[in-house]
């Protein structure tokens, strides 16, 4: 039972991320419209589903992989990217200043992580039992 958890708190993360992915991919416009992003012209298209969309959905199917296969190293792009993830919006706001939104930006990644890194332990505990 606990390592059928392990993998569904690892999933569940990985399909969030992988979904964002594919709705940047598909639709960037719809997805650049809640950031308050716009792209100009296809180029900007281009770059949104290139550098937006194909490494969410290649995070987020690594992350889906590692639960699949419990692979735990396969999670670790993840983790990287929900740390970086805290860290810049954590440098936002000192940059750029406060945002009503901080708390949305901190808990999303913040949660997403907190799931993985449960799976990830409770996966490492049925390994050693």
């Amino acid at each position: 039972m606990k390592r059928v958890a392990a993998r569904v708190l690892l999933a569940l993360p990985g399909l969030f991320i992988l979904t964002t992915g594919v709705v940047f991919l598909t639709n960037p416009e719809a997805a650049t419209a809640k950031l308050l992003l716009e792209a100009q012209g296809p180029e900007g298209l281009s770059n949104l589903r290139g550098l937006s969309g194909a490494p969410l959905f290649s995070v987020g199917a690594m992350l889906l992989l590692a639960a699949i296969t419990e692979k735990l190293e396969y999670a670790r792009p993840a983790a990287l990217f929900l740390l970086t993830l805290i860290g810049a919006r954590l440098a936002s706001h000192v940059f750029d200043g406060p945002s009503a939104n901080l708390v949305l930006f901190l808990v999303v990644p913040t949660v997403a992580f907190s799931l993985m890194l449960v799976g990830h332990k409770l996966l490492d505990a049925t390994r050693e039992a």
